[in-house]
């Protein structure tokens, strides 16, 4: 485990971390300098323990909320408002320069947006009141709530995307991964939640729709050219799919693999598998016990994946690793929700309370071999294994 402690930097500022590497941590901070609002794109070094000031902008709309994406040589920053319209700006991640500025308007109001990669941003737009009966119109016609853009940064060019899949799920449904070298769209497309699932399993004899989980699997540059060519159904690859007996459902992402749960109802009897991308073949990885009285409770990291069992015992929750970690040990519950164990031996745990109204966190991290701990009231950021406090 890895602690970067920036607290003594980040002291009374107002910043949110969007990227973190191996050299770099990456992040924005908004000031209100001489009547003005400020954005501040920065650079912790944390080889140096230095922070770099990459760029600045002034806000003429203080209600702007900024969407950050970083890359390799290049921090795409979007401005909106929840309007009709946004700010797209491409700075280089050295030197800060302006790459690329761009006001883009589409139809309705902003919902969120999602870069794809470098060049490509996809762009999500609700119903507004100047456009209501036109997404009634196209929501009874699609079933998709949202109108959804693909907009290319180096062109300058706005496609409408047709596919009824991409506009109906969403950003929060899509994860990116590379294997082998090649950038995937993964697509994560559930039918409900499980109970829903299950009530309907329980009384399929009354139903005759196709009640099916899906995740999909594209190859990120071809989907790219599909959705500016304007077509409808795009190239995509199912690599795990469950009818109304089951269930099938996306829990992360190690390298070449995607991991994902797999339930049998009639039996109860669920699975961990995983999809090798490079292999193109599904593999059960473990079985999971059928939890009574929510024991155990199983817990993810999605990337990279990571998996551990919880369970309550005399010394309090016992904590042993299933997937990616050999943890094995045990914390007092007083200290707090379980969020991640690192080096098999870190316990990052979690305890929030609201007083007056106003939420205050306090984070731990508990060393199970010398059976101390330590306690942040600050922010936390994981990433891998790097544990960032600020």
């Amino acid at each position: 485990m890895i602690v970067t402690d920036l607290r003594s930097i980040f002291s009374k500022r107002n910043i949110e971390l969007f990227d973190v590497t191996s050299s770099f941590i990456y992040y924005a901070e908004e000031k209100n300098e001489n009547g003005h609002h400020e954005l501040f794109i920065l650079e912790y070094n944390r080889s140096t323990r230095k922070e770099r000031l990459i760029t600045n902008y002034t806000l003429e709309d203080p209600t702007f909320v900024e969407h950050m994406f970083a890359f390799e040589n290049t921090i795409v920053i979007v401005l909106e408002n929840g309007s009709n319209s946004m700010w797209l700006i491409e700075a280089d991640k050295l030197t800060g320069n302006e790459l690329n500025r761009r006001k883009v308007v589409c139809t309705g109001t902003f919902r969120n947006c999602m870069a794809l990669d470098s060049s490509h941003l996809l762009i999500y737009m609700g119903p507004d009141e100047a456009n209501a009966a036109m997404f009634k119109q196209y929501s009874e016609i699609t079933g998709c709530e949202c109108l959804c853009y693909l907009y290319d940064m180096k062109k300058n060019v706005k496609h409408f995307v047709k596919n009824p899949l991409i506009a109906k799920l969403g950003i929060s449904n899509m994860r990116k991964t590379n294997a082998q070298g090649r950038d995937y769209l993964i697509l994560l497309d559930p039918f409900g939640d499980e109970d829903i699932k299950k009530s309907y399993y329980d009384e399929q004899r009354w139903i005759s729709a196709d009640i099916r989980d899906n995740v999909w699997l594209c190859e990120l540059s071809r989907l790219e050219a599909e959705l500016e060519s304007g077509v409808e159904n795009i190239s995509k690859k199912c690599i795990a799919s469950a009818d109304i007996k089951g269930l099938a459902r996306y829990m992360g992402i190690d390298g070449d693999k995607v991991f994902f749960r797999a339930k049998e109802f009639r039996t109860g009897n669920e699975k961990l598998c995983s999809y090798d991308i490079a292999l193109g073949k599904i593999s059960v990885e473990t079985g999971l016990e059928i939890a009574e009285h929510n024991d155990p409770l199983y817990v993810v990291e999605e990337k990279p994946f990571t998996m551990f069992a919880l369970r309550k015992n005399g010394e309090g929750i016992y904590v042993k690793g299933v997937v990616n970690s050999n943890a094995d040990l045990s914390f007092a519950p007083e200290l707090g929700s379980f969020m991640t164990c690192m080096d098999g031996r870190y316990v990052i745990t979690k305890n929030t309370k609201e007083e007056s109204g106003v939420k205050n966190t306090l984070y731990r991290i508990y060393d199970s071999v010398m059976k101390k701990s330590e306690s942040y009231n600050c922010n936390c950021y994981i990433s891998g294994n790097t544990l960032v406090l600020y």
